[in-house]
């Protein structure tokens, strides 16, 4: 039978039950502790046998022992951040109907539409309750994860057990991942590297570490608690990368970096190069986490200063297409296309039907159009050149451009509008807002706090500019060339 994630981790419980699995700043859990505490809160579940279970918590030990619970019983677990805006994390929800919400009490008030179970940190584990059935399976969902349409409209993709447990294993063979390593959890859990953080560590034996967010945030605390929990791996988004490499020396147990999320610059390893071997990764939610794999320390700088994407690493293979979907030269640019055992299911939500990317071509294969340009140089490694759409990263979070005009409409404020994105110096995303007003009496603060109410703060515009106008082309469409640019130098820190 086909492993799934509860099938593989309870191997590694009977294997070494009393293996560190998780650690965060108040506690430490084993994997038999674990084990014992996902039988307990399945228990406690409202739901005898539930489809899809919400997951809004804190980053945690017993946020960890949620997921896994929701995957033993069957379900697919759709996880939110509670800082995500009310209206955001509502939608998401509902569309995804979720039988209950799995929460804790600071954050059930925003809940109380849901059905919900409330857990803390003290959570009391029966000696005498007997292990419960596991019901998940290889070709179940495993979890739903946040996407957005192109327009902006919020979507799940529906990842599967197998996906999750093929990747696992690519990611040991990739990266020598063992019991013997110690794992950063840095990633919010919207975001795929989540999914890398989280199982990449706990199918294979090795421990999660989840610093606080007061410790996340804070570059000095982030590597005194590397140093102090002795991790050996960091994985997160080209700007933590860019956090690290200002330091004056990495901790001595940290034996690998991850960069995962968007491009990376040479210049933000250019000290973390002459530590540890730094790997730069690829790979869309429909893809299950990482498709490609890179090694800084001994590759190719791109003109660009960009670094390639590399080669596929997890049974899912890459095809640079054409538009008519044919397979272009080698070298020549065309839009990347994936298949193989680690796409996606399928997606969810209300807007599912304005996203078809999943395509069939003329052998029969299902391929995912990522919506990227690239190319493939003549060593068989990738490049990443820019997107086809709207879509860009913000520090490491996927932003669509038509989601933050759609939020600036909202308010009374705004006549028309247009969002633009630009690289800075360091060659990191900025946001830049061009805004008709409909009065003279416009007050940006009343425009930022409707924004705020469905948008997070990292896809609020850094800088707005007011206009008599949009510059429009002979076919009436906003020309973003004929714009105002705005410029930024790099230097805020993060």
């Amino acid at each position: 039978m086909e492993p799934t994630i509860y099938s593989r981790f309870k191997e590694l419980v009977n294997n070494d039950p009393d293996h560190p699995a998780v650690i965060d700043e108040r506690t430490c859990v084993t994997y038999a502790g674990l084990d014992r505490l996902v039988d307990t809160l399945i228990s406690r579940f409202p739901s005898f046998i539930p489809a899809r279970v919400g997951i809004v918590m804190d980053h945690s030990v017993e946020m960890v022992a949620a997921l896994m619970a929701v995957i033993k019983s069957g379900a697919a677990f759709v996880a939110v951040e509670p800082d995500f805006p009310p209206g955001r994390l509502v939608t998401f929800l509902v569309e995804n109907g979720v039988d209950f919400v799995i929460t804790q009490e600071q954050h059930a008030c925003i809940l109380n539409d849901f059905n919900r179970l409330i857990i803390g940190s003290d959570i009391y584990v029966d000696p005498a309750l007997h292990p419960l059935p596991d019901r998940s399976r290889a070709d179940r969902p495993a979890y739903i994860i946040y996407s957005t349409t192109p327009d902006g409209y919020p979507l799940g993709v529906a990842v599967g057990n197998s996906q999750v447990t093929h990747f696992a294993e690519a990611f040991r063979q990739t990266y020598n991942i063992s019991g013997d390593d110690i794992m950063l959890q840095f990633s919010a859990c919207v975001m795929n590297i989540f999914i890398q953080e989280v199982f990449g560590a706990l199918l294979n034996g090795a421990v999660v570490a989840i610093p606080s967010p007061q410790t996340r945030n804070d570059p000095e605390k982030l590597v005194k608690f590397i140093d102090d929990q002795y991790l050996t791996v960091i994985s997160g988004f080209p700007y933590l990368m860019q956090e690290l490499n200002a330091v004056a020396a990495l901790p001595v147990t940290v034996r690998l970096l991850i960069s995962s999320g968007d491009v990376l610059h040479a210049a933000a390893i250019s000290h973390l190069l002459e530590q540890v071997p730094v790997y730069t990764t690829y790979g869309p939610p429909e893809a299950t986490v990482s498709v490609t794999s890179y090694c800084c320390n001994t590759g190719l700088v791109l003109p660009d200063g960009t670094f390639p994407i590399g080669k596929p690493m997890n049974g899912t293979e890459i095809m640079i297409l054409d538009d008519e979907l044919r397979e272009v030269p080698q070298g020549q640019e065309g839009e990347i296309c994936l298949y193989g055992d680690g796409l996606a299911d399928y997606y969810t939500g209300d807007h599912r039907a304005d996203l078809k990317p999943f395509v069939t071509i003329g052998d029969g294969r299902r391929v995912f159009r990522t919506g990227d340009i690239g190319r493939q140089l003549s060593d068989g490694n990738y490049v990443y050149l820019h997107r086809k759409d709207s879509e860009v990263n913000i520090l490491g979070k996927k932003v669509v451009t038509g989601e933050v005009e759609r939020a600036l409409r909202k308010s009374d404020e705004v006549e028309g509008c247009t969002v633009v994105h630009y690289p800075d110096e360091q060659g990191s995303a900025y946001l830049v807002a061009y805004v008709v007003p409909k009065t003279k009496s416009f007050r940006l603060s009343w425009v930022k706090n409707t924004m705020a109410q469905y948008l997070p703060a990292y896809m609020i515009p850094e800088f707005f500019v007011l206009l008599k106008s949009l510059p429009t082309d002979a076919a009436g469409v906003v020309n973003p060339l004929a714009l105002p640019v705005v410029l930024k130098d790099g230097k805020t820190a993060i």
